[in-house]
């Protein structure tokens, strides 16, 4: 029988907890991957995700699956997040989506990304 390798991690994840503050149940998403109606729960599992971190290669696109154009937004690299209440998404977001490198021009989400990425910078020169 062969041996089952396997590969070493991209940075590509993002860490998902149910409690603010990196408390609580928590999962590691591996990607690149899609998570569209985002479907985690188990038995202790809360409503909803409360804190996160994003592995540092990873770009994370969030949005609401029945309403794309309207909800889209992202998260960068290494960025923490310790009461997602606190962040700007839309109002619904049940969906992700991790790549392992920026979007290209041609794909969906570019634009919401360019201002997301932008508005970061800028708050990190504040």
């Amino acid at each position: 029988m062969g041996k089952m390798r396997l590969n070493r991690s991209n940075g590509c994840w993002l860490d998902i907890y149910d409690a603010a503050r990196f408390t609580g149940n928590s999962r590691r998403l591996h990607g690149p991957a899609e998570f569209p109606g985002l479907r985690i729960r188990e038995k202790d599992w809360a409503e909803t995700i409360a804190s996160l971190s994003v592995g540092p290669g990873a770009y994370v696109q969030c949005y609401d699956l029945k309403n794309f154009d309207e909800t889209v937004s992202w998260l960068l690299p290494n960025q923490v997040i310790e009461v997602v209440e606190e962040l700007t998404l839309g109002e619904r977001i049940d969906s992700i989506r991790l790549y392992d490198r920026p979007p290209f021009a041609h794909e969906a989400g570019y634009a919401a990304y360019m201002l997301w990425a932008a508005s970061h910078l800028a708050k990190m020169k504040e």
